[in-house]
């Protein structure tokens, strides 16, 4: 076991903030540090924002850890796969950037469906257009952000321009490439044909390297600005959940994580890839090299919780933050007093309706800890019926790992292992992906043989939890009524959301 004076740093540009952790070389956290910043009121950031929470953050967190900056040995970078960081060929940012979808893009989804093709994207990107990836925001910016269009340099991912920062190199990963849909995960190239169609220039993307690869060092500019130690290596890094998965050690297949808030997703590492023809599942790319994956998004994320937290829990929750406990316990608590099922109460991810999420089947007699239930029960529905598009593509779930936030709350895994009708094992990491993104830098500099290596010796504390029989049946009576609705609700509003688009 190698000592623990070998210090990693992994940093996550997530969309409520910026994630700083650092790790000791047997895998312990030595600090976290969570460095919020604003955003516009139609959600536009300004990415000099995440470099100043950076350079703050990086100070601040080796002070807590009381280390000097010579003592990290290597850098690790994750972000939100759905952003792009406009700049000029002279490395200025030429816009803000949304991260996730951006809501004023919607007419070019169209675009981008009606030029290449939603088959033909589905063949060529293994993924359907939508708000959020790079591919629609460059289509948006060439039809209304013209002069940003003329003078663009390079279209990077918030973890690649915070690199850039750092190191002044143009580099991504195949997860965060794949997220653009103007990559190709079986190839493992930019789809030249993708390009060519939406007149996109090839010199404007970033090469693609794995993920644990030294893709710069700390420039002298930078280690000033961050106090770091220049020469100091950064790692290419991944994908928020590519980099989640690593911290839960989940590369093989048959592994399946499930991010129980904060990005909320599945995560199914394959040896090759193969597309969901019905479109489920999105194939994609790990950060490690030879290493594809079936995903999910938003399947289980905060923003119900949150919503929950701060609109009908907001005293019980600024009661558990004063005695330093996790607000999600106290939602937890009302949640146990219902049964499962939540008295016939359903709830929809954003990502299962065409309007967001909702509530269906709301009554008077329904408290707020049915609410709550619903919430939590209906991001395990959504897990379930993404295994179960694994199951039909041939590629069954030996492993169900969960992890983020909701990884520490027991009611909630519990839940997931109802639904599932099957054990799962949780991974309470605080701040996974940057703790992912630091095990990528760890394996980086020889500290274990490889990424799998590293994976093995350092992903510990898996707590065990089993399903229970009449809660299974449960649920296995609700998923047919779970997996009709989608449907059911489309057919009502994609008339009125086509009707609204019509100018």
């Amino acid at each position: 076991m190698p000592s623990p004076a070998a210090y990693f740093l992994g940093i996550d540009v997530a969309r409520n903030g910026l994630a700083l952790v650092i790790m000791a070389g047997d895998g312990s956290q030595t600090a976290v540090l969570h460095r919020a910043y604003s955003a516009s009121s139609d959600g536009r950031h300004d990415p000099q924002d995440w470099w100043r929470a950076a350079r703050t953050g990086v100070k601040e967190i080796l002070r807590r850890a009381s280390l000097r900056a010579d003592q990290i040995r290597c850098i690790g970078l994750t972000g939100d796969s759905d952003g792009l960081v406009a700049l000029s060929k002279d490395g200025k940012v030429l816009c803000p950037s949304v991260l996730g979808p951006d809501p004023q893009a919607a007419a070019q989804v169209d675009l981008l469906n009606k030029t290449v093709g939603a088959r033909n994207l589905l063949n060529l990107a293994s993924g359907p257009a939508h708000t959020g990836a790079t591919a629609v925001k460059l289509l948006w910016l060439r039809e209304h952000e013209k002069r940003v269009w003329h003078d663009l340099g390079a279209a990077l991912a918030p973890k690649d321009f915070l690199r850039f920062r750092l190191c002044e190199t143009l580099v991504t990963d195949a997860s965060d490439a794949a997220a653009t849909l103007l990559f190709n995960p079986k190839t493992r190239a930019w789809s030249k044909q993708l390009l060519s169609l939406l007149g996109i220039d090839p010199a404007w993307l970033p090469a693609v390297n794995s993920g644990q690869i030294i893709a710069g060092r700390v420039t002298a500019t930078a280690a000033r600005e961050a106090g770091l130690q220049a020469g100091t290596p950064v790692v290419t890094g991944g994908g928020h959940a590519a980099t989640t998965a690593i911290c839960g050690g989940v590369l093989a297949a048959g592994q399946v994580m499930v991010e129980l808030g904060d990005g909320g997703g599945l995560f199914a590492p394959a040896a090759d890839a193969t597309r969901d023809p019905a479109g489920r599942l999105q194939s994609t790319c790990h950060c490690v090299a030879g290493i594809w994956a079936s995903a999910a998004p938003d399947l289980a994320g905060r923003d119900a919780i949150e919503w929950l937290m701060e609109h009908l829990f907001a005293s019980e929750s600024m009661q558990a933050r004063r005695a330093q406990r996790d607000p999600l316990e106290a939602l937890g608590e009302q949640a146990a007093e219902t049964p499962p099922g939540a008295d016939g109460l359903l709830y929809l991810a954003p990502s299962q309706t065409p309007r967001g999420s909702g509530f269906i089947g709301l009554e008077r007699r329904h408290g707020r800890g049915h609410l709550v239930r619903a919430v939590l029960e209906g991001g395990a529905l959504a897990a379930r019926q993404a295994v179960g598009a694994l199951a039909e593509l041939k590629r069954p779930t030996s492993e169900v790992i969960a992890i983020g936030p909701g990884a520490a709350n027991t009611l909630w895994c519990q839940i997931l292992a109802d639904v599932l009708d099957q054990p799962i094992h949780a991974i309470a990491t605080p701040e996974a992906a940057a703790s992912g993104a630091a095990m990528l830098a760890c394996s980086a500099v020889g500290i274990y043989k490889s990424i799998h290596d590293t994976c093995q010796r350092l992903v510990k504390h898996k707590i065990a939890y089993h399903p229970r029989k009449a809660a299974a049946e449960v649920y296995h009576t609700m998923l047919p009524a779970y997996t009709r609705l989608p449907q059911a609700l489309a057919s009502v509003f994609q008339p009125a959301i086509a009707a609204e688009a019509k100018p």
